[in-house]
């Protein structure tokens, strides 16, 4: 069966401009509804009333999907969202996924079932084409989280920028066997600016290529997001033969855990080793060493991507953004 993004494809036109004629809004020229229509026609899809209504019949909802509310960055972003959501007059709908496709799905729904009037993702799991074809349903953003496509409003760090400067910064201060830490499980190189996590570790390899230096894949450590999986980085570098002099870590949280078995171990930090955390939680200032850390703009990010999604709830959408924001090296006393 024909989606919204067969349309798109088709018409050459991008999936919120198919949205914006199946629900008859403004601002689309006559050219594009009848390129629309013609691939409609031509493919046999006819799109569900209640994507014909959705922005009209108006729950006052957003909602906002998040993996997990106890992780202390997404608890900023969704106050900040929240906080702009509320100035607006729309209600926020707080939903976890807890890193699955189902969860995700389930908040795709809220705008489907009419219960949410937009939806902003914070985290992606499921395919992209699969998260474009719910703009038929309502307004849709992304924040935190990028992809190569336009289809969809986007909101995030450069985070190849913040990777590459925080990787040089520590090659600067002497260090050279530098590991690096990531929560995803299966990390792969790709384009640049097409992967949030393939951009950050492709800023850090880089910047040691840069100097002349190369990445050891056995100083990569893969699905580590926790304060627990950073003691256990540190156990497992204690026991190398080569032991790198500076960790990149994946989170402030696991550069703490790396902070706190390193003590355990009688380890001095920065002496013994380096660490640089990522976010700028509220630990990273009161840490057992102070943390250095790449300083993410997590409450402008909330904000831009919330005032993104009312004003697509607006009587004047626009076309899809992507907004870009600078990352910014903190330093303390751990390098």
């Amino acid at each position: 069966m024909a989606t919204i993004s067969d349309v798109a494809k088709l018409s050459g036109l991008s999936v919120a401009t198919v949205s914006r004629v199946i629900n008859n809004k403004p601002h689309v020229s006559a050219e594009k509804r009848e390129r629309v229509q013609a691939a409609m026609d031509k493919l046999g899809y006819a799109p569900l009333q209640a994507a014909r209504q959705m922005r009209g019949s108006g729950s006052g909802n957003i909602a906002i999907a998040i993996p997990t509310i106890t992780n202390n960055f997404f608890a900023q972003l969704v106050d900040a969202i929240e906080k702009t959501c509320r100035k607006a007059g729309y209600r926020s709908l707080i939903t976890q996924t807890q890193g699955e496709k189902s969860g995700e799905l389930d908040a795709m729904n809220l705008l489907k079932m009419q219960h949410a009037d937009g939806l902003i993702l914070c985290s992606i799991e499921n395919k992209w084409d699969l998260i474009c074809s719910y703009a038929q349903y309502g307004a849709l953003a992304v924040c935190d989280e990028y992809n190569a496509s336009d289809a969809v409003s986007q909101v995030l760090g450069r985070q190849y920028d913040g990777f590459f400067g925080a990787t040089q910064y520590l090659i600067g201060c002497g260090y050279r066997r530098i590991a690096y830490c990531t929560g995803f499980s299966d990390l792969k190189p790709l384009p640049k600016g097409s992967d949030l996590d393939s951009d950050r570790y492709t800023g850090y390899v880089d910047a040691l290529k840069s100097r002349g230096l190369a990445s050891n894949p056995a100083w990569r450590f893969e699905g580590v997001s926790t304060l627990e999986d950073g003691r256990n980085v540190l156990r497992r570098i204690l026991a190398m033969a080569e032991r790198p002099d500076a960790v990149v870590a994946g989170s402030d949280e696991v550069a703490v855990g790396l902070e706190l078995e390193a003590m355990r171990c009688r380890l001095k930090v920065p002496d013994d080793i380096a660490i640089i955390g990522v976010d700028d939680q509220p630990i990273a200032e009161v840490a057992p060493v102070p943390l250095t850390t790449i300083r993410q703009p997590i409450r402008e990010m909330g904000t831009l991507v919330a005032q993104d999604i009312v004003h697509q709830l607006s009587d004047e959408p626009s076309e899809p953004v992507r907004q870009t924001l600078n990352l910014e090296l903190i330093v303390r006393s751990s390098t």
